[in-house]
């Protein structure tokens, strides 16, 4: 084995390392959902008194702190991950300014679910054994009202991931529709959180199942194209259709 040889294998490795990342990322978020939800955390109302926030978490602090952590802080990481793969390989393809709106609306909701993680951490370890009812009621409508902000941002994240699916060969075209029809059902639940209304918030139940298969179909089928590719599949395609 030649040296040049011996230099390129540690190359090789480590980009089939970072080709794989989105891959093992979008199926972390998955993860982290599913294990934060199968916690036992209670549940209250969007609406929900402080009082009632008091009385439900107060026996259940560590599951709702496990749930915090696994779907606000790891969940968000992997997000971010799969967010700024899109964008790295959207613009090896020519599509800069989606794959930045999908990196900077991904990135956004990652921040913002941090914020949540703050703000739980606050409500579960400080405010519940308190007692303290009047702060714990508006950290948690405000805790409701960040998730339906994050929800438009994840929305938004979604149409632009679905238009780099149409315009480039970096995702599979399937991803669109079901990026639009996430958008739609995310806007509705993100409404009803925004606005401490249960019947409109009970759309989280479609959008949280359908964002889950859309981060991780994103993160599993993602290419991460070597310069000069995109052209040639391209040109492969066009030849192919004419």
């Amino acid at each position: 084995m030649t040296t040049e040889t011996m230099t390129k294998l540690p190359a090789r490795a480590v980009r089939r390392s970072l080709m794989s990342l989105p891959a093992a990322a979008g199926i972390g978020y998955s993860v982290a959902w599913i294990a934060g939800l199968s916690v036992g955390a209670p549940n209250p109302s969007v609406s929900a008194s402080g009082a009632q926030v008091v009385a439900a978490f107060a026996r259940h602090r560590g599951p709702t702190m496990t749930m915090f952590a696994l779907a606000e802080g790891a969940a968000a990481i992997a997000l971010a991950i799969v967010a700024i793969s899109v964008a790295s390989a959207a613009r090896r393809c020519g599509a800069r300014l989606a794959g930045l709106a999908v990196a900077g609306f991904g990135i956004a909701a990652a921040v913002v679910s941090w914020i949540e993680l703050g703000l739980g951490t606050w409500l579960i370890n400080g405010l519940v054994p308190g007692r303290r009812l009047g702060t714990a009621g508006a950290v948690y409508h405000a805790l409701n009202r960040l998730d339906g902000a994050k929800m438009f941002l994840l929305a938004a994240m979604a149409v632009a991931v679905a238009a780099t699916a149409l315009r480039t060969v970096s995702l599979p075209r399937w991803l669109a529709p079901l990026g639009f029809l996430l958008a739609a059902s995310l806007a509705a639940s993100g409404l009803g959180y925004i606005l401490l209304a249960p019947g409109i918030a009970s759309a989280v139940f479609v959008a949280g199942f359908l964002l889950l298969a859309f981060v991780t179909g994103t993160g599993i089928t993602l290419r991460h194209l070597r310069d000069g590719e995109p052209d040639l599949i391209n040109r492969r395609q066009s030849r192919r259709f004419s």
